[in-house]
């Protein structure tokens, strides 16, 4: 690969884009040729980049690209992801994978069969203490683990200011995947898989608690459940004020480990012991994913595509639960 990076981007409508956008923007040698996007977003986007698109298929016909950006709806960026790694262009994904499992597993196998990079950005990645939690859990500093809280979200789309765009799609059960619950608990299921694998079932319950208006589910809980196990995660688009963060809670025999800030604390019980984790050798995603390019590595934890997608099975079960009513397997 030359030292020069041509870099495009397809769809502006996930809200995150921005920052990933200003992202690449920091990383050197990269060349942001190229963007597309049906809505008037493009407008916006227009002047960082050399050419512009409204069909990201024309983008991809006509553009010779050594990354791709992908950041639209859950449905279609699936199918980009897939027609890009086809064409042999490594593509970066803003999070979720998918909007169910069975596109997360096209995505997993055009990435196979292209033999290029596919990573999962996710903003939880870019915690340091996501990496402690995880040495101190596989250390055995709290003895065997038998719980695990995570909750994570805000008062809705709308109402901290999402673009209508942004908020079109999320607030479709199709685009998105559900409501809150895609959105949010998307994150506590791939930090599970990524500590402890992939649950044996998982409960849910998910309704509109708050709005006015129609959305898949405004507030979710899931259950999952492991051997000797169990995890509860929440997503949530109903929680106006007195939340303390998503920051995650986890119960071992000997003692619990939880994050406050950016600190992670071991308690067991006698003493509180707070400890900084250390950083991130590489803390800007469009840096890290260029470096998994070049180096051929797989992305690290809740961004390997392979954990991001068996935390679309975890969704796809939760949701099939919330109608059943039952406890289903992922």
């Amino acid at each position: 690969m030359a030292e020069e990076i041509r870099v495009g981007v397809a769809g502006l409508t996930h809200g995150h884009v921005w920052g990933l956008i200003d992202a690449w923007k920091k990383v050197e040698g990269a060349r942001l040729v190229a963007v597309a996007d049906r809505t008037p977003l493009l407008d916006k986007a227009e002047g960082d980049f050399e050419r512009s698109y409204s069909d990201y298929r024309e983008l991809l016909e006509k553009e010779q690209l050594d990354a791709l950006l992908v950041t639209s709806d859950n449905v279609e960026s699936s199918q980009i992801t897939v027609e890009a790694l086809g064409k042999g262009i490594p593509c970066m994904v803003e999070k979720a994978m998918a909007a169910n499992a069975a596109d997360a597993d096209r995505m997993l196998e055009a990435m196979r069969q292209s033999g290029k990079t596919l990573m999962i950005n996710w903003p939880l990645a870019w915690n340091p203490w996501v990496y402690d939690v995880k040495q101190r859990l596989d250390a055995g500093e709290i003895g065997h683990a038998f719980h695990l809280r995570y909750r994570n979200g805000h008062f809705g789309p709308k109402e901290i200011g999402c673009d209508d765009y942004f908020v079109g799609w999320l607030y479709d059960e199709k685009l998105n995947g559900g409501g809150a619950i895609a959105d949010f608990c998307s994150y506590g299921a791939a930090l599970c898989r990524y500590y402890f694998g992939m649950p044996e079932t998982v409960y849910c319950i998910r309704h509109n608690a708050t709005k006015d208006y129609d959305v898949p589910d405004d507030h979710a809980v899931c259950l999952l459940k492991y051997p000797k196990f169990s995890a509860q995660i929440e997503g949530t688009w109903a929680t106006k004020g007195g939340d303390p963060g998503p920051n995650p809670v986890v119960h071992g025999k000997d003692g619990s480990i939880y994050v406050e800030g950016n600190q992670v604390v071991v308690n067991t019980g006698n003493e509180a012991k707070r400890n900084d984790p250390a950083a991130l050798p590489v803390a800007n995603p469009a840096a890290y994913f260029l470096e998994c390019v070049r180096t051929g590595k797989t992305p690290e934890g809740i961004m390997d595509p392979v954990v991001a997608a068996d935390a679309c099975r975890i969704l796809d079960a939760a949701i099939k639960s919330s109608a059943s009513g039952c406890a289903e397997r992922p």
